[in-house]
């Protein structure tokens, strides 16, 4: 069957009733029927059966889509426009590929080439300790760059992870476990792989790092860059070929999705689990109690770990494990925080604008700490926190567990 034919089979099971739009964060913001997901798939499928030509205007409302799939979640007809929109991105690049611009030609080195990241995560280090960060951002030598944007959702980054392809396990063995770092872990969120490490070995579990991992493929696969995304998916499961592993774990939820298409890990068939989903399924030591933690703790809820992974009870049941902390829930945890991968950077004021709802709440609640399961979000909302001027910590909610290890 044609990719064309996919789209229209899974268009034609859209019966247009609308239930979708109360959820969909563009048409909320935009009130246009074609920022909608049936909009899009009304555009899609007039794509598929050459009814419609790919004019500027139909692919701005494709580009649009953040790909929460909020709809999704809620479409009473099972509609998977997830795959419906990638694969008519897909389409539209291979006939079409996007202009380039230095922000899209950093992202793609970056994600696709290792020793690139490890080069520019040195350079970061040395630019933020020296007080350049500073000097660059207040002279405004950014903005004709075009990397002002770029610069300011840029985390404080951690230690370096050491030249370390195997951690064993700390007490009574477990099990062994290999980790996925992707682009973001062995880069800008080395402190939540560390943390990581840190509370798989004292659970028991040996953990494995291949060196050879990359990029999961997410931000490709979501800008209709297929084969790039295959190609990563393709060294993704030659890095963990013939590792003798009991399931494959990541920390970035973002990566969930696009992971779970690596079907099988060498020649085991280890799961492919959310950390967080991991955690509070395996059993936990009698003796590995955490240290009390007297803070209010808020909890952030990716769209990929919401909608896509279905694990939004995950973070609660893990962090109730901290004694004394104060667990709340951001309001509408349902909506969109407008990261959506480097969507934050493409489509900045919508995204900000989404993202000034958590803001607001944020502000109301006024948490001593955000966790959040990916880092994409995590940016982009501690960005937002650093300019309203509100002093609230952003991690991922292994770094707090890993915290209050004895």
């Amino acid at each position: 069957m044609s990719t064309n034919s996919l789209i229209q089979k899974e268009a034609d099971r859209c019966v247009k009733c609308g239930l979708c739009l109360p959820h969909c964060p563009t048409y909320l913001q935009l009130k246009d029927e074609g920022d909608s997901p049936r909009g899009r798939i009304a555009l899609m499928q007039g794509l598929a059966q050459q009814k419609l030509s790919p004019s500027e205007k139909l692919i701005g409302h494709l580009d649009r889509c953040l790909v929460c799939r909020a709809c999704e979640a809620m479409c009473p007809s099972g509609v998977k426009y997830g795959a419906l929109i990638e694969q008519t991105r897909a389409t539209l690049n291979s006939e079409a590929p996007p202009a380039t611009t230095r922000t899209s030609i950093m992202m793609q080195r970056f994600t696709t080439e290792p020793t690139h990241r490890q080069q520019l995560s040195s350079l970061l280090r040395l630019y933020q300790r020296s007080g350049l960060g500073w000097l660059t951002r207040h002279s405004g030598l950014l903005r004709p760059l075009g990397l002002q944007r770029l610069e300011g959702v840029l985390p404080k980054l951690g230690a370096a992870l050491p030249p370390q392809d195997y951690y064993p396990p700390i007490g009574a063995p477990q099990g062994e476990i290999g980790l996925f770092v992707g682009c973001m872990g062995d880069s800008l969120d080395t402190t939540t792989t560390h943390a990581a490490i840190r509370l798989l070995t004292h659970l028991g579990y040996g953990v494995h790092l291949p060196p050879t991992q990359n990029c999961c493929g997410a931000l490709h696969l979501h800008r209709g860059e297929l084969k790039q995304a295959e190609a990563l998916a393709s060294e993704n499961r030659a890095a963990f070929s013939g590792l003798n592993i009991d399931a494959l774990i990541y920390c970035a939820s973002g990566c969930g999705s696009t992971l779970q298409k690596m079907t099988q890990v060498g020649t085991s068939d280890a799961p492919i689990i959310e950390i967080g989903q991991f955690l509070t399924q395996t059993e936990w030591p009698n003796t590995l109690e955490l240290r009390p933690l007297g803070k209010q703790i808020a909890i952030h809820l990716p769209c990929s770990l919401n909608h896509v992974l279905h694990q939004g009870h995950a973070p609660e049941a893990l962090l109730s494990k901290i004694p004394g902390v104060k667990l709340v829930p951001l309001p509408n945890n349902q909506n969109c925080c407008g990261a959506a991968g480097d969507y934050m950077i493409r489509h900045p004021e919508i995204a900000d604008n989404l993202r000034d709802d958590k803001l607001r709440h944020l502000d109301t609640i006024r948490p001593d700490i955000l966790v959040s399961s990916n880092i994409g979000c995590a940016l982009h909302i501690a960005a937002g926190l650093r300019e309203s001027g509100l002093k609230i910590e952003v991690i991922h909610p292994v770094t707090l567990l890993a915290r209050q290890l004895p």
